[in-house]
């Protein structure tokens, strides 16, 4: 077993992440690392909004969410994300990311979530450490949004697993796990996105005028602590 470790800070103040690998001999130990890496220390919440959503792992540096998809990656607790078969730019430590979380019906108040990974962990059989079945993604903060996943035996995922050659997808939905098509992010969807979040990024701006400067200071006083009302004599 292989087990690297890169410095991280969970306050989100370094750029460097933890990764860890974990070859393992037989579909059943992969399921039991995997289960184990999303709830050991997690927890499942039941107060998160529920949606139709999209997770897409990104480049945090590319110049929009468009061009900084990388993968798709499926909610499975309130701070993990489960990334199937994940492509080879995600195990690039000299890279940035950052997980976008945002429902498929947007509309101007939509809550999207931009949220860091401190920690991916990927997991492989040892004779196919080359082709991860999945890698994990621990965010910095919970996502809004509830898990996108159902209940799965063990065995039964370890079973099909083998019958779709370590397809992680294609096992999820033969045991209706995930809901078909969250795969699926098309860039039209990834464009509203990024404009919406662009537009909640702006300060909002109010005016206030006033007849004179008392009138202006004792509006300061009703919203600052700095200002003592003033006293009759």
């Amino acid at each position: 077993m292989v087990n690297v470790e890169h410095d991280c800070s969970r306050l989100g103040w370094s750029r460097s992440i933890q990764v860890g690998y974990a070859p393992l001999t037989s579909v059943r130990r992969l399921i039991d690392r995997i289960a184990a890496a999303v709830y050991g220390v997690g927890m499942c919440l039941g107060s998160a909004t529920r949606a139709d959503i999209r997770v897409s792992i990104q480049d945090r540096l590319a110049p929009d969410r468009v061009a900084g998809h990388l993968a798709t990656g499926i909610l499975v607790d309130g701070d993990v994300v489960l990334i199937p078969a994940p492509p080879e730019a995600l195990f690039d430590r000299e890279r940035q990311f950052q997980v976008l979380i945002f429902p498929t019906e947007l509309t101007e108040h939509s809550k999207i979530d931009a949220l860091d990974c401190w920690k991916f962990g990927s997991f492989a059989l040892e004779d196919r450490e080359r082709r991860p079945v999945a890698m994990t993604g621990r965010l910095t903060h919970h996502s809004t949004y509830a898990a996108q996943i159902g209940e799965v035996d063990s065995r039964r995922l370890a079973s099909t697993l083998e019958d779709r050659d370590g397809d992680l997808w294609a096992a999820l939905w033969e045991l209706d796990a995930v809901p078909r098509g969250i795969n699926e992010i098309s860039p039209e969807l990834l464009a509203q996105a990024d404009r919406i979040e662009r537009e909640q990024h702006l300060p909002k701006r109010t005016h206030h005028t006033f007849d004179d400067y008392g009138d202006m200071t004792g509006g300061w006083c009703i919203f600052f602590c700095f200002c003592l009302p003033h006293k009759h004599d």
